[in-house]
């Protein structure tokens, strides 16, 4: 419901996107954006009536990040948003040494995350995006795991939030997103082929692993073993990863 977004200097929009901004202070608008992209924020839209989300909406989100859980916050938030050097500027600005010191709450996808979290520069480059469907899923659910931490809800309420609220999600993760051993999100078309052979086969030829990116145009190999990911398991570890780093609440 609540679909955000970090819009670089210089874009427009028309009225059918609402924009507020933070002058003078991009870490806050950072922040924001993160604890807007987070499933407690969207459950607290959904559950108002309401015909537009605009000022009135927004203004009632709950938003308690810490000065502990900024810098964490704020690293993940702009390796989602940060796709193109036309962030440049709000990555720079942004950059905070702590980031260095940053690391992934390991997961079921531990092993499919290729590079560390914190591995990154002072200037934006190509490198400070992440880019694997796997990288981004796991950013987002510890954005959700920090949130939840910040506004006081438990883990099990998080996860209660996920499971009873968000079922289109739920069955995507449930039954219908497997990931390659790059984690890549394997196209539906090769997972029903995948599936008719016989999830342990290994008898595939290139041709059939293979898919063409709509917009690009480049071809990629899926390369099997493909699995699926447990997001409430997830978002229980993370959520405890992040409670011992950052400490008791006040």
């Amino acid at each position: 419901t609540l679909i955000p977004a970090l819009i670089p200097p210089g874009a427009a929009h028309v009225d059918g996107i609402y924009s507020l901004g933070v002058p003078d202070d991009l870490p806050t608008l950072v922040a924001l954006t993160g604890s807007m992209s987070s499933l407690i924020s969207d459950f607290a839209v959904r559950v108002a009536p309401k015909s537009t989300i605009r000022s009135g909406t927004a203004s009632r989100l709950p938003c308690g990040f810490t000065s502990e859980t900024l810098s964490a916050l704020m690293l993940r938030v702009l390796r989602l948003n940060c796709v193109t050097n036309a962030y440049a500027e709000i990555w720079q600005k942004c950059f905070d040494d702590h980031f260095h010191l940053d690391a992934w709450a390991k997961s079921s996808a531990h092993g499919l995350l290729r590079g560390g979290l914190g591995d990154v520069t002072h200037s934006w480059t190509d490198a400070i995006p992440l880019r694997s469907a796997v990288e981004r899923r796991q950013a987002l659910i510890e954005i959700d795991a920090l949130v939840a931490l910040s506004v006081g809800a438990t883990a099990d309420e998080l996860c209660a939030i996920y499971r009873t609220q968000f079922p289109v999600l739920y069955g995507y993760d449930t039954r219908g997103t497997f990931y390659d051993v790059n984690g890549r999100s394997v196209p539906s078309a090769i997972l029903a082929l995948w599936r008719r052979r016989g999830m342990n086969s290994g008898n595939y030829t290139n041709e059939e692993l293979s898919s063409s990116h709509p917009g690009s145009g480049l071809v990629y190999r899926y390369e099997t073993p493909f699995i699926s990911l447990d997001r409430e398991q997830d978002l229980q570890f993370a959520f405890a990863v992040f409670a011992d780093r950052l400490g008791p609440r006040p």
